[in-house]
């Protein structure tokens, strides 16, 4: 079934697709239509959908050491149905577009999807350009057996990948699909997804461990010192201004809260030796590590900000 390597690094998503394949394979379920993957690790996000559709195509119960010609296509990145769409990938002939997932993408899947096929279609969306990695930025990919000759980026969607138009397009083949479909969307937050698109599909966030890299260049020291001067009447600014600094720098949430607990560590050290400062950052710490976990579940960014700025105010 799933390879284990995504127990560690997504555990309630594999467990949750591992009984969902079961029952699948039993004819007691069938699979979602429409998935968001939400999360700072975009890659991982990709091959967890590879893994899915394997899984769903194999010939011999999803086998890890499989060698069925489903298998073999999909690690190689070749498989007919299991299909990337981004603003280079399942370009129509006619469609010249480049920066955008078009319009013509969406009409283009609409007819495919009239087409009868003996395969478990899957169509994964994020956003891309022609890149070329380095083995170890696709050791991950080597690891679980699967083809590192791919010369494109892997990035999250975001309110710039779709032509305005292409999510309305789009809505009746997610809405409607035929037997055997699935459309999954990777991004790092659903908020960088037309609504009427997210409330189609299951959202799961895929986290991972908190990752240092490409994130200490920005400025968080100014947009955190207003912590100190947080009050009932301006927390829903604040949390404003954070949903948009995470907007305008690509972040996550989760990167965005572990560098504010950094701050608070950092106040901590300046004021240890005033005791009730220092009890209430600590008990703040602790109230955004509980943040922390909310994250983990399929629970709205904005959600979990504007909880965790009313509790960091009342102190509970």
């Amino acid at each position: 079934m799933i390879n284990n390597y995504f127990q560690t690094k997504f555990p309630f998503a594999y467990n949750y697709f591992s009984n969902m394949l079961e029952f699948v394979a039993q004819n007691k379920r069938k699979f979602p239509q429409a998935l968001i993957f939400e999360g700072a690790d975009t890659m991982s996000q990709y091959l967890f959908a590879l893994e899915l559709a394997r899984v769903l195509n194999c010939q011999n119960e999803g086998a890890l050491d499989c060698n069925c010609i489903n298998c073999k296509w999909i690690k190689t990145h070749t498989h007919p149905c299991v299909n990337n769409v981004s603003q280079i990938h399942y370009k129509p002939d006619n469609d010249e577009t480049k920066t955008v997932i078009s319009v013509k993408q969406a009409r283009s899947i609409e007819q495919n999807l009239k087409l009868t096929s003996d395969y478990y279609r899957f169509f994964i969306f994020f956003s891309s350009c022609e890149k070329e990695y380095s083995p170890f930025e696709l050791s991950e990919f080597s690891s679980l057996g699967y083809d590192t000759q791919i010369n494109y980026s892997i990035e999250p969607l975001d309110y710039k990948t779709f032509n305005p138009a292409t999510p309305n397009a789009l809505l009746k083949s997610i809405e409607e699909p035929p037997e055997n479909t699935t459309f999954v969307f990777l991004t790092q937050s659903r908020e960088n997804i037309l609504p009427t698109i997210v409330s189609r599909c299951l959202v799961f966030k895929l986290s991972t461990l908190y990752l240092n890299k490409q994130n200490s260049t920005f400025n968080y020291s100014n947009l955190f010192s207003k912590y100190q001067n947080l009050n009932l009447n301006n927390i829903f600014d604040f949390c404003d201004e954070i949903q948009i600094f995470i907007k305008e720098n690509n972040l996550t949430l989760e990167v965005v809260l572990n560098k504010f607990m950094e701050y608070l560590k950092e106040l901590i050290k300046a004021n240890i030796n005033n005791n009730s400062i220092y009890l209430k950052l600590k008990n703040d710490i602790n109230l955004i590590n509980t943040a922390l976990k909310y994250t983990s579940a399929s629970m709205s960014d904005k959600i979990v900000l504007e909880a965790l700025m009313l509790r960091l105010v009342r102190g509970y």
